[in-house]
């Protein structure tokens, strides 16, 4: 029985590099298996970080169990990165008894697709003498924040990365597996502020196959993941999959004692003293992300890389309780256009300054000279998705200059055989299309011959004349003229939805009422954090406040039971 792939795909490109029979490919914005091509051998579900991949005649048949009892010092609700550093920090801490529950079959959640460390003052940093900057980015992304941002928690989570950092060090591999470069002298790299050195991974260490060197798995989240588990086996940390929590148990005072979980089996009970909430996001539930976003899945849909597991589990669980939510201080990004989540080269080659934007009614929309990644590009325009249009020798002007530009960086290697990915992409029924000319790709695009023609003429008509009344500066003034022509699909990202669970300076949730719950703590993408209300433009990032507010909450852990 061929394989199939489930929704929710991550595109992580996994599968695909593994696939021996070349069965995979894309099919909209999301993988799937040609049932003719494949041969069953199941190695695609091997690889699969999120578990999206299953043989449909094999049926998990679980093993049913009258009610379990489990009873250890500690819980901690989620095994991604957040979570497993917590559960292992805490149990150095304390010497005590700690269990791990993930509701997926695979640990690592959204982690495990993370790419690098967003740290500021490592032992990296000092031995190479970089200036300590951590104050100026704290004073940075306080700068523009809500009345009331935390920024204590923000100067803890700021010094507590590199602590982790530093921390990860002693379990071995970090030396051979990271690199620091050094940023002195360039520009800002996106909303991070004050940023010297960036401490990077040399190689992937998994999917070592992938041309896609923006997505894991085999980055550092993926690290980190592995360290983590190599170092709760040695401290006796249980982890248990297929474990969803389902209750938390607290009294009429707020004090924590235990949750109520379900296996495939039945239901299992931890009582505990402490307990870790490290969840994940929201991202793939669709009520929330309606609710938040109302746009998200109107017309074309916004297509989104975080694990299958981020169902926003820490909200309903919160709720039940009666602690504080909070649905505004969210980060729910929308990048558009983009032409994610197809080849990287083609991604990048969007992003030139050269092309045509038209909108789905063939219509140009945006200035193509402005910045890459815009936040919201798309969301005024029908269907929400269009086409970056292009002939022939702007597609070579173009992949010269992002050749040249790459030259020298991590992913030169990924840009050097854009010709063959466009050409690939465009035996793909919906990433890019080549036509002849600009009537035949119209048809294909699904759009009127007639506007595209029009906007095609003034355009060019644009470009002959040289001025700026295309917005842009004259070296990017490419006219579309010569064929054969292509047409690269632009939509709309998401990498994550972060947020919802309010915590206060010490990570514990916060009932409705304000005070904390005694012995409940927040971790990673499932709380408020150190969100503010824009955090585009500034910001302390995900996958360091993963790692941050893990640690930090291991170690209020271990004061709350000393």
């Amino acid at each position: 029985m061929p394989y199939v792939i489930g929704p929710d795909c991550s595109t992580c490109h996994s599968c695909f590099w593994e696939c021996p029979m070349h069965a995979i490919r894309f099919v909209g914005n999301e993988y799937a298996i040609d049932p003719e091509k494949c041969v069953s051998c199941g190695r695609c579900a091997r690889v699969c970080p999120t578990n999206r991949i299953y043989n449909p005649e094999v049926k998990d048949v679980p093993v049913l169990h009258p009610r379990r009892e489990i009873t250890c010092d500690a819980v901690v609700l989620g095994a991604g990165g957040s979570g497993l550093v917590g559960a292992v920090r805490y149990a150095q801490l304390t010497g005590r008894k700690v269990v791990v529950l993930e509701k997926a079959k695979q640990i690592g959640g959204s982690t495990n697709l993370g790419h690098a460390f967003v740290t500021r003052y490592t032992k990296f940093h000092e031995a190479a003498g970089m200036p300590d900057e951590r104050e100026q980015a704290i004073d940075a992304i306080c700068a523009d924040a809500q009345p009331g941002y935390p920024r204590a928690l923000l100067r803890r989570a700021m010094y507590g990365l590199d602590e982790m950092f530093n921390w990860l060090c002693t379990f071995g591999g970090c030396e051979e597996e990271f690199k620091l470069v050094d940023r002195r002298g360039m520009p800002q790299m996106g909303p991070f502020p004050h940023m010297p050195g960036l401490i990077g991974p040399r190689k992937r260490i998994r999917n070592l196959k992938s041309t896609d060197e923006s997505m894991g798995p085999g980055w550092a989240g993926t690290f980190v993941v592995d360290k983590m588990m190599e170092q709760a086996e040695q401290l006796g940390i249980e982890v248990l999959t297929q474990h969803r929590v389902v209750h938390l148990l607290a009294d009429n005072n707020g004090t924590f004692s235990g949750v109520i979980a379900d296996d495939p089996g039945g239901e299992v009970i931890i009582h505990a003293d402490v307990c870790l909430m490290a969840t994940g996001g929201f991202s793939r539930n669709k009520e929330l992300m309606s609710q938040i976003r109302p746009t998200f899945y109107a017309d074309y849909p916004v297509h989104t890389f975080a694990a299958a597991s981020n169902t926003g589990d820490a909200i309903a669980l919160a709720r039940e309780l009666g602690a504080q939510i909070d649905l505004e201080t969210v980060k729910v990004p929308m990048f558009s256009p983009t032409h994610h989540p197809y080849t990287l080269s083609m991604v990048w080659l969007s992003n030139d300054p050269r092309m045509l934007m038209v909108n789905r009614e063939g219509r140009r929309f945006m200035n193509e000279g402005a910045p890459p990644g815009q936040v919201g590009a798309m969301e005024g325009q029908p269907g929400h998705y269009g086409y970056a249009i292009f002939d022939a020798p702007t597609a070579e002007a173009m992949g010269t200059a992002l050749v040249e530009r790459t030259a020298n960086a991590d992913n030169a290697q990924d840009m050097v055989h854009w010709r063959e990915d466009l050409e690939y992409e465009c035996t793909l029924d919906q990433a890019a299309k080549k036509a002849d000319t600009l009537e035949e790709l119209a048809e294909l695009i699904h759009v009127n011959p007639a506007v595209l023609l029009e906007t095609v003429a003034e355009y060019n008509a644009g470009c002959e004349r040289g001025d700026d009344a295309l917005g842009k500066p004259a070296q990017f003034l490419s006219p579309v003229q010569t064929g054969p022509f292509y047409a690269l699909f632009q939509g709309r990202f998401n990498e994550g939805a972060v947020g919802g669970v309010v915590n206060d300076d010490h990570l514990r949730m916060l009932r409705g009422d304000g005070t904390p719950f005694r012995g409940i703590y927040l971790a990673g993408d499932c709380c408020r954090g150190v969100l503010k209300r824009n955090d585009e433009r500034s910001k302390f990032g995900e996958m360091p406040w993963a790692m941050a507010s893990g640690w930090l909450a291991a170690q209020e852990m271990a004061e709350y039971l000393p």
